[in-house]
């Protein structure tokens, strides 16, 4: 790889195989010019420009932050995208970086701002609230600050809303509130209780984000087969307990979204919940 243009001591624009990539990666830009084959070794990441703006709207962030804050970001999404097995969007770069600088910021000034669905994030995206634990330790070790909790939080939904299709903050945090909604319902209408980390309760919880997702976004559930109503019709006698939870979710969604729940849909989520009843006992 080429170096096509150095931003900083921590980031360069280079070219690969014809076509333009972002670089991060500590020192990597350090006493380099236009023209100088890339220190590969000392790259974190590598990001590909998909849009024209993406690039100026990444220029104009580091007229205003200090470039440890990019290394940082790329750090904590290489981690996040190892951890997570996922890959993220080239805009995370900006919007993750432009977030720990103003979070150290307001900490530093003392304005923390409190977390009101900490406990949701915790509970729903447990995978990605660990990570984003794991970042307030990386921004600790680099910029000597200790942000509070909520903050791991708040960069955990940076990861959920990155890997929800065509999403945004405010549809991401209604999806959270479905969410939490039906694991609601289950859990009072069985009174069941289980722990986060079991793994009928995670593969449920993986379920409920993507059907919440095609709720909130009104993508129709176009997988029901003709052999859909067999299957319902059995699966409502064989797992009675199960069954009439769904119909509550199914009457909860109805009442609050006004959307049809599938009959496919509430053959998964019946099986779901069946298995976490087995599991329970």
């Amino acid at each position: 790889m080429q170096i096509k243009k150095v931003f900083n001591n921590n980031v360069l624009l280079a070219e690969r195989q014809g076509h333009e990539v972002v670089l991060t990666g500590k020192g990597i830009g350090f006493q380099k010019h236009v023209g100088d084959a890339v220190d590969e070794a000392r790259v974190t990441k590598i990001f590909t420009p998909n849009e024209d703006n993406w690039l100026a709207n990444l220029q104009a962030l580091m007229t205003d932050i200090e470039p440890e804050y990019f290394e940082l970001a790329s750090q904590i999404i290489a981690l996040a995208e190892k951890q997570l097995d996922t890959k993220f969007n080239v805009y995370l770069l900006i919007s993750l970086t432009d977030h720990i600088h103003f979070a150290v910021y307001r900490h530093q000034h003392h304005i923390d701002i409190k977390n009101e669905i900490l406990w949701e994030i915790k509970r729903i995206y447990h995978r990605e609230f660990q990570v984003g634990k794991q970042a307030l330790t990386l921004i600790n070790d680099t910029v000597g600050v200790q942000l509070p909790e909520d903050e791991a939080g708040f960069i955990a939904m940076k990861f959920v809303e990155n890997t929800m299709a065509n999403s945004d903050a405010d549809q991401t945090l209604a999806m959270t509130k479905l969410i939490n909604d039906v694991l609601n319902i289950v859990k009072y209408q069985l009174q069941l209780t289980m722990p986060d980390d079991s793994i009928s309760v995670q593969r449920f919880l993986v379920h409920l984000r993507f059907f919440a997702e095609r709720l909130t976004l009104k993508k129709a559930d176009r997988s029901q087969g003709a052999d859909d109503q067999f299957l319902f019709e059995h699966v409502s006698k064989q797992y009675p307990q199960a069954f009439a939870c769904v119909q509550k979710i199914v009457a909860f969604i109805q009442k609050t979204a006004q959307q049809p729940v599938s009959m496919n849909e509430q053959i998964y989520l019946t099986m779901h919940i069946q298995r976490m009843l087995n599991e329970a006992k």
